[in-house]
């Protein structure tokens, strides 16, 4: 800990003169040049660095080549680091390795360390009924992956770039271990949450609409869908009270949503905290209401979720759901930034929508982002943290509920206007909503054509909830607003409870339990996990090589590949993108950017850090300067020729690209739950693994 102390203030105080004396370019082109750099297929030197991990039990850390050194702790992450007469070869049979700085650490044996030329990894999914991580291993066999021991996480580090990329039937060079793992700053947690199955609980939070759409009433039963919910979920309650032994385990609560716009007298809300008292959880039930807000069609469904994810009052040792019972679509998009209502960008959708109150992404977090936050990586322990969405759709087709005669000649019809109505310009427009005979068939076929869309967006987007970042497959349906449906569906997820619950009691008498592959039961899934990795928990896992890919042979997937980030290059990422938003930002006009020297002079400051002693010219792209990280961004792939050539309304719009980026960043710093440590002496002690889809 001291010695931490005095170089964490030794690089305070070399960073201070450094920033005195102006050096900070060239000093880091000092301290990098010890850096090795990883080499692609033909043997040239790529952007990346090259990292070693240690991937034995018995490797340790020595000061010099030839001294005794103390334990190091398996998938610690170093740097490759030269050795002092510019030779990356082993000294005495030991590699050198450092932080991503450069700077020495020590000497680990080479034998007990991997190369890991890329920073992807394949993030195995929790083994399911018919989609376990299977391995290549080297030299010929299969492994496949068994449940994660208990406060471990099991690592497929990409090795090298593939030979070939096939997309989802690529083969990556991999090498996989169960590294023990906690969550940054939770030291300690491991060893208080010791997997109790004895007193394992089932906990369901349900995520309900309460908006507009819950008051559409079936007309042949005079209910609204808000009436179909509830007494479903009524429905559910009654059979869970038959079995004592049932209502004492199960805990439910309810959270609800409506959307982020003025009407709304709140976008989301716990309503009903976990409890097993279900008289208080009927009584909260009954006293819910929905609201009419008259305002865009998407409602805050992200917000509701997040509501249940963050809030509710989930006990430390259980198996956790979360089903979204629900009809519209998913706000997604930031306040002011709302995509059409129909699909279609045109006359009509601009004059209508411009009459309407616009909600908006509360949260700011994407499906994937709040799924991730709700199924948190590392640790003290995933399974028991993990909450597996489930998604009830409550929506019909209105050209196959029978209530329309000759459907399809209808819909036909009606996609011939919309489709004339698209090519009209504004003024013809007016004229004809103007007409008292046609303007109401225009306004009825543009409802109809947003309908459809809605639906299906919102088909799609709960399809997408009930997959879990594609890690668990969770229980989807689409129901009929209907009691018959509605009550079909809450009896199959009763059953699945019931069944779950049968389950439970045989894990808290320790009997075992059943083969997986005989499990079909959304429900029950993260027991069995659960159980799996108690089971494991004692088990030492060996290292294994091969390859792998992201999908099985059945197209089920059983990986998902990922970039590491450190949380010291994301932080250095934001003030550079920030630095760039700051200094740029007075520059609109196209005349204060003339002058290249200039622009490129300003880059060369804001970059500096972060340049690591790279030549700069006006053709450079930003992206191949700031980080290797596969960044979506557009707004780094420009030079300072392209900022001088760019016209005002361009220029703004790569302001606000890199002010985006920017809050993205915030976004990734602040998930806190999703920081990892692996080992005390490891350089780069706190990472995160982000899909490519996250990065900014």
């Amino acid at each position: 800990m001291q010695k931490s102390y005095l170089h964490q203030y030794k690089n305070i105080l070399i960073l201070f003169c450094l920033i005195v004396f102006h050096q900070l370019p060239e000093a880091r082109a000092q301290r990098t040049e010890l850096l090795v750099r990883a080499l692609d297929g033909n043997g040239q030197e790529t952007a990346l660095y090259e990292k070693l991990v240690v991937v034995s039990g018995v490797a340790t850390l020595s000061a010099t080549p030839t001294s005794t050194g103390e334990p190091i702790e398996p998938w610690a992450i170093f740097f490759h680091l030269k050795s002092n007469d510019g030779s990356a070869a082993p000294v005495n049979g030991k590699s050198r390795v450092g932080d991503s700085a450069g700077n020495p650490v020590g000497w680990i044996d080479a034998k007990h360390l991997k190369t890991w030329n890329t920073r992807f990894i394949l993030d195995p999914i929790e083994p399911q009924r018919n989609r376990k991580f299977v391995i290549q291993l080297n030299g010929g066999g299969r492994a496949e992956q068994n449940a994660t021991p208990e406060g471990k996480r099991r690592y497929a580090l990409i090795l090298d770039p593939p030979k070939e990329e096939k997309g989802d039937d690529t083969q990556y060079p991999i090498v996989v271990y169960a590294g023990n793992v906690q969550g940054a700053g939770e030291q300690g947690a491991l060893a208080r949450q010791r997997n109790e199955l004895s007193s394992v609980k089932l906990e369901i939070m349900f995520v309900i609409e309460s908006s507009d759409f819950m008051f559409i009433e079936n007309k042949d039963e005079g209910k609204s869908r808000l009436d179909y919910i509830k007494d479903s979920i009524r429905g559910l309650i009654a059979d869970l009270r038959q079995d004592e032994g049932i209502s004492k385990a199960v805990r439910l609560g309810f959270a609800e949503y409506k959307d982020s716009v003025p009407k709304a007298s709140f976008t989301s809300r716990l309503t009903c905290d976990l409890t097993d008292d279900y008289q208080q959880f009927s009584r909260s039930l009954d006293q819910m209401s929905a609201s009419k807000l008259k305002d865009d069609w998407p409602d805050d469904v992200i917000s509701g979720l997040n509501e249940a994810v963050t809030n509710a009052s989930w006990s430390e040792n259980s198996v956790k759901h979360i089903v979204l019972l629900g009809k519209a679509s998913c706000q997604l998009n930031e306040i002011g930034d709302n995509p059409p209502q129909s699909g279609e960008n045109n006359s009509l959708e601009k004059l209508v929508g411009a009459k309407i109150d616009k909600g908006y992404n509360k949260t700011g977090l994407s499906i994937t982002r709040l799924i991730a936050k709700g199924r948190p990586q590392g640790g003290s322990s995933r399974v028991r943290s993990a909450k597996m969405f489930h998604a009830l759709h409550f929506d019909k087709d209105i050209f196959k509920d029978g209530e329309i005669e000759n459907p399809e000649e209808t819909r036909k019809q009606i996609n011939t206007i919309n489709s004339t109505v698209d090519n009209f310009s504004e003024a013809e427009l007016l004229q004809v909503l103007g007409e008292p005979e046609l303007g109401p068939v225009v306004i009825v076929c543009y409802q109809v054509r947003i309908m459809e869309y809605q639906r299906k967006l919102a088909f799609s987007q709960y399809q997408s909830i009930a997959k879990n970042n594609d890690e668990a497959d969770g229980l989807f349906m689409a129901v009929e607003p209907t009691s018959k449906a509605a009550q079909q569906a809450i009896e199959s997820l009763s059953q699945k409870i019931k069944s779950t619950f049968d389950l439970l009691k045989k894990a808290r008498d320790g009997q075992g339990m059943p083969s997986q592959n005989r499990n079909n039961n959304e429900i029950s899934q993260p027991l069995f996990t659960l159980v799996g990795a108690a089971a494991e928990k004692f088990k030492d896992q060996p290292v294994i090589e091969g390859t792998a890919t992201t999908r099985n042979e059945n197209g089920r997937q059983i990986s998902v590949k990922k970039v590491m980030v450190s949380r010291q290059e994301l932080r250095r990422l934001r003030s550079t993108m920030d630095s760039l938003h700051t200094k740029f930002r007075n520059k609109t006009s196209k005349a204060d950017r003339q002058d290249v020297g200039s622009i490129l002079t300003t880059m060369k400051e804001i970059i500096a850090e972060t340049s690591a002693g790279q030549k700069m010219n006006a053709k450079t792209k930003l992206k191949d300067l700031i980080t290797d990280l596969p960044l979506r961004t557009a707004a780094l792939d420009t030079s300072a020729a392209d900022l001088a050539l760019m016209s005002t309304d361009s220029f703004k719009e790569w302001l606000d690209r890199i002010e985006s980026a920017v809050f993205r960043i915030d976004d990734l710093l602040n998930a806190e739950q999703d920081w990892l440590s692996l080992s005390d002496q490891a350089v780069n002690d706190e990472f995160t693994f982000l899909r490519l889809s996250e990065l900014p």
